[in-house]
């Protein structure tokens, strides 16, 4: 936990808006995730898995992240286009305050799926 901490502190010190720090964040993570899966169960997952059988590690994680990165796209479109089709809303006193501009968490599931899908494309080219 104190490595996450560490990560956090240095990121506050730089001025980024918060929808950067949580995309940052989150891709650090699976990308740590998928490179210690691939690392320490790659052996295992090249002997038995019928989808890795006979891969490298470096094939196994750039499989991984974009596996990942497909989920969270398409999570991220269906996600935005249910959301578009939501019936307007009477705008009240309250509503018509101006707010903090926030970007919407379906929006993020696709920058971040993409990010990943780029991840993927990057290890695939240079260490397959």
């Amino acid at each position: 936990m104190t490595f996450l901490r560490k990560i956090t502190s240095k990121l506050n010190q730089f001025k980024i808006a918060e929808a950067v720090k949580k995309i940052l964040m989150i891709v650090s993570l699976l990308l740590i995730g998928d490179i210690l899966i691939a690392v320490l169960g790659g052996p295992f997952l090249s002997e038995n898995v019928g989808t890795f059988l006979g891969k490298s590690t470096a094939t196994i994680l750039s499989d991984l992240l974009f596996l990942e990165g497909a989920v969270a796209f398409a999570a991220g479109a269906f996600l935005t286009i249910a959301l578009s089709y939501r019936p307007p809303t009477e705008s009240t006193d309250a509503a018509a305050q101006p707010r903090k501009k926030r970007i919407h968490p379906s929006i993020l599931l696709i920058i971040i799926g993409a990010i990943l899908i780029g991840l993927s494309i990057t290890v695939g080219t240079l260490f397959v």
